[in-house]
């Protein structure tokens, strides 16, 4: 059996090959080398190595090469490659450098695959940032002339108060909702093209309070009613995301219950290597058919006009978990209210 390792012995002062394994002539390119000096034999690699062996033989010192570039040639022109290496001196019975051991591995392919990683990972990271900044302009200038046609229309039913009637107010009422729906919907397209991209710095978070908060923002009718269980955890986190988790499902929740007396019990139960948080409600349920589809973007199941959303708060949940190595889950059948499970793991997965 070959041995994963290049191994060879080098004598005195001039490094002459007296010893080499099949795997280091394989490695240096099946050359006749044994009898010759390094800077014969190697001619191309030469001036990498030779320094370091001289130094190792004046020293008595080992070496180790981490990744260490040199030139080589194997049939054809040179080219560069990389090693991990060690330098291992060899003494003399009077204690005297009389020669180097050498125990070489290439990782060539592995410095390779690693430099492209690190290119790719910077290219993605200009493109991200390029990205943020079209939405964040886009978004800009999209929202500021429907900000002129709500403004706008809202001067018209003033100015011709005396003139208008029910219909015509009704109708500058609608046109006032299109414009923030839209508003509301360009919002939701940034937060989810920023959903798996942006990562904050982990810390602790206080689930408990991070949900109050959000039941706080949310501001349910006085006849609707948000229970918290006991038990809430406190995970190490990024803290926006896991309230933008809590806001998309409690509201999800308090809006698509269509009753005034809305129940909302929000819970955490210890699932191994995760916490199970679930938000259910009294609503209507979902049927089986669209359980799926739900987590799809500006995927609703009912129309706009009927209940105001973008379709897209439920997919903004579900990249959020994923991409912190969770998973999302729905129980519901119709007329018994849905259960929506967030999986979010105890151990944090590293951004990649």
């Amino acid at each position: 059996m070959q041995a994963p390792a290049g191994i060879c012995v080098l004598r005195g002062p001039e490094h002459v090959y007296e010893l080499a394994n099949p795997r280091y002539l394989e490695l240096v390119g099946d050359r006749d080398i044994l009898g010759k000096r390094l800077r014969d034999a190697l001619p191309e690699t030469a001036p990498a190595v030779v320094p370091v062996l001289d130094r190792v033989y004046q020293t008595g010192e080992p070496f180790f090469g981490n990744e260490f570039a040199v030139l080589l040639a194997r049939g054809g022109e040179p080219e560069e490659r990389f090693f991990n290496f060690i330098y291992q001196p060899i003494y003399d019975a009077m204690a005297r450098v009389e020669g180097i051991a050498v125990l070489a591995f290439e990782v060539t392919d592995q410095v390779r695959a690693r430099r492209r990683a690190e290119q790719l990972a910077h290219a993605l990271a200009i493109t991200n940032q390029d990205l943020d900044q079209f939405a964040y302009v886009a978004s800009h200038d999209l929202k500021a002339p429907l900000r002129g046609i709500a403004s706008l229309s809202e001067w018209i039913e003033e100015g011709l108060a005396d003139k208008m009637n029910d219909e015509a107010r009704q109708q500058m009422r609608m046109l006032r909702g299109r414009v923030h729906r839209l508003e509301a919907l360009i919002e939701g397209i940034l937060s989810y093209s920023r959903a798996g991209r942006i990562r904050d710095r982990l810390s602790p978070v206080d689930v408990g309070a991070v949900v109050a908060e959000c039941v706080e923002l949310l501001a349910p009718s006085a006849e609707a009613r948000i229970a918290v269980g006991d038990g809430m955890p406190t995970i190490l986190a990024e803290r926006v995301p896991v309230q933008q988790v809590f806001m998309h499902l409690i509201g999800n929740a308090l809006k698509h219950a269509r009753r005034a007396d809305a129940v909302v019990e929000i819970a955490c139960v210890d699932a191994g290597e995760f916490y199970d948080f679930t938000v259910k409600d009294n609503g209507p349920g979902i049927p089986p058919q669209f359980q799926e589809r739900i987590w799809g973007i500006f995927q609703t199941l009912e129309a706009r006009d009927k209940v105001e959303g973008t379709g897209i708060g439920l997919s903004v949940v579900k990249k959020i978990v994923e991409t912190r190595g969770g998973r999302v889950a729905l129980e519901s059948e119709p007329y018994a209210g849905a259960t929506f499970h967030v999986f979010w793991p105890k151990r944090p997965k590293t951004a990649s």
